[in-house]
């Protein structure tokens, strides 16, 4: 790999930290706890989903999960369901409070992202974007 390579592999290193670390500054904003706010999202983004799936998703043990679910559960923000398919399971979907929960928080940090690129051309925008998401297809799962 060149010496320019390198150098740009580690600007986009530090870019990406710094930028997690203020996204992170919102998640906290929102007063639910970043554990608890990504499993809002995926079940909002994913649909309703087993404590193992959530917890699969989430790269966590499902006793993990588990203590995650049940506080989000306390808070009126998800409820558990029987599975229709089989009714030894549960599957955990988001209430209306979990719901209204999860869009604030995700406008929260579109309107972060939107005051971080208002100078930035929507061609620039574009080409972050398709280099971010071709990374990402890289990576592969998580």
């Amino acid at each position: 790999m060149s010496i320019a390579r390198k150098t740009e592999i580690s600007r986009l290193n530090s870019a990406v930290t710094h930028l997690i670390r203020r996204i992170r500054r919102i998640d906290e904003s929102q007063d639910i706890g970043r554990a608890r706010l990504s499993a809002l999202a995926v079940l909002h983004f994913g649909g309703s989903s087993t404590l193992t799936e959530l917890a699969a998703s989430e790269l966590v043990t499902r006793p993990t999960m588990h203590h995650i679910v049940n506080g989000l559960e306390n808070d009126g923000l998800v409820r558990r369901m029987p599975d229709a398919e089989d009714g030894r399971r549960q599957r955990v979907e988001l209430t209306r409070e979990g719901r209204a929960a999860i869009v604030k928080a995700h406008r929260a940090r579109l309107e972060f992202l939107e005051g971080l690129a208002i100078d930035v051309t929507l061609a620039d925008l574009a080409t972050t974007v398709r280099c971010l998401e071709a990374l990402d297809v890289r990576a592969g799962d998580d």
